[in-house]
Formats: structure tokens, sequence, C-alpha cells
């Protein structure tokens, strides 16, 4: 089991994409420790990145698991960020597809270093706030669950978001891009799921039938 939380776990299979809907941002560090220090036991490269006071969280949850925190930074096998300028496009803005990339090169450089796979865990809210649009988040939920899960890439991405900074309408899209969530104390799978394919083709037919509405309204006077 890779992944638990108050006692609840799942087993975690490459190419995951989770979702974590915090109240607290003191609850990142708990679920990310956990599911890093398993990553670390069986040679696979990890990366963090949130605000410094959770970045320093993290550090002694990782600790306190009995994982050399320092040791693991000099090896390569961990990379801790504090700064959110190296996800943005010209450090300034979010660009979903920049950032998906950059998973994508973190894994190519983990295989070449001779590290079995990689875990990556962000603050969402952190890394986006005043820098991305509901739509563009979206964007790249959609593209990682198509990149990674539908690949089997060798990568768990753990994503977290305050969901009181999120609209109602995208917590309820989000939820539908990610196949297993962590909700406060709770962690498991998700029953609106829906496939990046099939999320898609659920736009695409929303779109046709709104285009399709406007076609039967006469032109306004």
């Amino acid at each position: 089991m890779d992944l638990s939380v108050e006692g609840k776990s799942e087993r975690i299979p490459p190419g995951s994409h989770i979702c974590q809907l915090y109240s607290k941002v003191t609850e990142i560090p708990g679920v990310t420790a956990r599911l890093m220090r398993v990553g670390l036991s069986v040679s696979e490269k990890c990366l963090f990145a949130a605000a410094p006071a959770q970045v320093k969280e993290l550090r002694d949850e990782l600790q306190k698991l009995q994982v050399d925190v320092d040791e693991l930074i000099q090896a390569g096998q961990l990379v801790l960020y504090d700064d959110r300028e190296p996800f943005l496009s010209k450090g300034k803005r979010f660009d979903p597809y920049t950032l998906l990339s950059q998973h994508q090169t973190f894994i190519a450089q983990a295989l070449r270093e001779g590290w079995q796979a990689v875990r990556i865990s962000m603050d969402m809210t952190w890394l986006t706030k005043d820098v991305a649009s509901p739509e563009q988040i979206l964007k790249y939920e959609a593209a990682s669950d198509a990149v990674f899960t539908f690949q089997n890439a060798p990568i768990i991405a753990l994503m977290h978001y305050d969901h009181s900074k999120l609209l109602p309408s995208l917590v309820v899209e989000m939820l539908k891009l990610h196949p297993i969530s962590v909700v406060g104390k709770y962690i498991k799978r998700n029953p609106f799921y829906l496939n990046s394919e099939q999320y898609m083709l659920k736009i695409l037919r929303i779109n046709k039938e709104k285009e399709k509405d406007k076609g039967h309204n006469p032109p306004s006077m």
C-alpha cells in the first residue's frame, strides 16, 4: 500500500495522478511524506514543491519516518523547491503544457540517472495563485491524466488544492479528472472519475449542444 491517510490505504499504480483537497496547508506534509517514503525506499526519485513553511514541515515529517533528508538531497534522489518560478513560464505565468513538459523531462532525467520511477508532489494552490485561470488548471489536470494514466508512465503525482480557494463547479470538474482523491481524512477511489478521453468527449458533446441551441434561436432584432 503506497498511500495512507488516517489509517486508510490505497494501492497506487504507476501513472497515478492523485488530487488532495485540503482545508489547511498543514494537511499536505503528512500525506506527502508517507507517499515519498515508499518511493525513496524503492529507488524512485522524488520532488516536492510548495511554500517554504510546507517544505520545512515535509522535511520534519520525513525525519520522523527515519528518512535521512540531507543525504537523499545530496544523492540527488530527493529534490525540494520552495520557489515557484522554475515551474512558471518565463517565471511569471502558469502554462499547463509547460508544467506537463517539465514533469516529462524530470521522468526522463531520473531514468537516465538510474532511478526506477518518480514521485512528484506540488501545492497547486501555491503554484497557481494569481497566475492561472480555472480553465488552465483543468487543462493541466486533463492533460496529465491523458499523458500519465493512459501511458502508464513511471510516475505518481500528488497534487494539492485548497478547496476553499476553488469555485464549487471547479471542485466538481477536478474530481472527475482524478481516479483517486484525498479529501480531509479520507482517501478513496473516485466514483465520478472520467478518464481524459471520456472527459473531452463530454466537453465536445456539451459544446455541440450549445451550438445547436444557438442555431434554433432567431437572432435578436
